[in-house]
């Protein structure tokens, strides 16, 4: 009994509504396309879940759920401007972000922009979430 729990656990983990998900798929998910913006300050946005352009559902990146279908490479990344950075692995789309946000600061200290500070901050950001995805 304590097996056939433990198997159910593990499968409700792993799925979304009634479909258990292949964790090794890059490919959507079984009903819709999830999705999640890396905006051009640091920020992640939730994971959306659309069929289509009807937003289904929005999952905390963060939460149990959305860190299985970040590592499971089925959440297509967008950066900023709408930049498809498609099905990677988290890890990949915050090392392309970290490197646009770090050429962006370079560009601002050689011409004595305010943004700075902005930029900084994006990057302890991506720092931030970085080690999350990373524990996770």
């Amino acid at each position: 009994m304590q097996q056939a729990i433990s198997n159910l656990d593990s499968t409700l983990r792993l799925s979304c509504y009634h479909r258990a998900m292949d964790p090794t798929s890059s490919n959507p998910g079984p009903r819709g396309d999830f999705r999640m913006t890396l905006t051009g300050d640091g920020r992640p946005g939730p994971i959306e879940e659309r069929l289509g352009r009807r937003l289904l559902r929005l999952v905390d990146p963060e939460s149990e759920e959305g860190l299985c279908l970040l590592s499971s490479r089925c959440v297509r990344f967008i950066g900023p401007g709408g930049t498809l950075l498609g099905y990677v692995h988290p890890s990949e789309a915050i090392e392309s972000l970290r490197e646009a946000l770090e050429e962006k600061l370079e560009e601002a200290e050689g011409g004595g922009s305010e943004d700075c500070p902005a930029f900084r901050e994006g990057l302890d950001r991506l720092e931030t979430w970085s080690r999350k995805i990373g524990r996770a």
